[in-house]
């Protein structure tokens, strides 16, 4: 039988060992939830366009640090439109804009474009698609986001709206907002 003397040193070993590893679990965790704090966090949305009918993709880096080489890839791919299949279509610009890595996206920058009508299909872009972000943080770090969206989501949107939404309803209503908005420039 071990004197007791020994039994408490390697009890008091046994329990150094264990308190180490916590230590060093909780110093790994710290540093993954700091990381997680600062990284870059890429978002891509649908969203209602202002004063129309219309649906607007906007693409957000919601995180507190730029996120560079960013890759911006759609499932389904966008359609590819050359020629007299461009004309007066948004698609083209979407192709353009993503086609290569945008090299640097700060925090807070938007970058918006019109997707498709929210009313009917006017744009051969899908109805249900997901975006998908490849990039890398200021110190090399790499991440993938990954956004489900679909435009029906959007279409069942339901609230309070004016009712005239003809074309010639709608100019009285661009009117009156830019007239509102002139007001208000310049004032305290």
């Amino acid at each position: 039988m071990a004197e007791p003397t020994t039994i408490w040193a390697a009890v008091a070993a046994i329990a150094t060992v264990v308190g180490a590893v916590g230590a060093l679990w909780t110093l790994i965790e710290l540093k993954r939830d700091s990381r997680d704090r600062t990284r870059p966090m890429m978002t891509a949305e649908l969203v209602p366009a202002v004063l129309t009918d219309d649906a607007d993709l906007q693409i957000n880096n919601r995180g507190p640090s730029p996120a560079v080489n960013v890759r911006v890839t759609f499932d389904p791919p966008l359609p590819v439109l050359e020629g007299a299949d461009a004309e007066g279509l948004g698609t083209p610009f979407l192709q353009r804009r993503y086609a290569s890595p945008i090299p640097t996206i700060t925090p807070g920058m938007l970058m918006t474009n019109y997707w498709n009508s929210a009313v009917d299909d006017r744009e051969p872009v899908p109805n249900d698609f997901t975006v998908r972000f490849d990039y890398a943080d200021v110190r090399g770090r790499y991440y993938s986001d990954t956004y489900h969206l679909s435009l029906t989501t959007l279409r069942n949107q339901s609230g309070s709206y004016p009712a005239n939404t003809d074309p010639a309803g709608l100019e009285k209503r661009r009117i009156k907002a830019l007239e509102a908005i002139a007001r208000g420039v310049g004032r305290p």
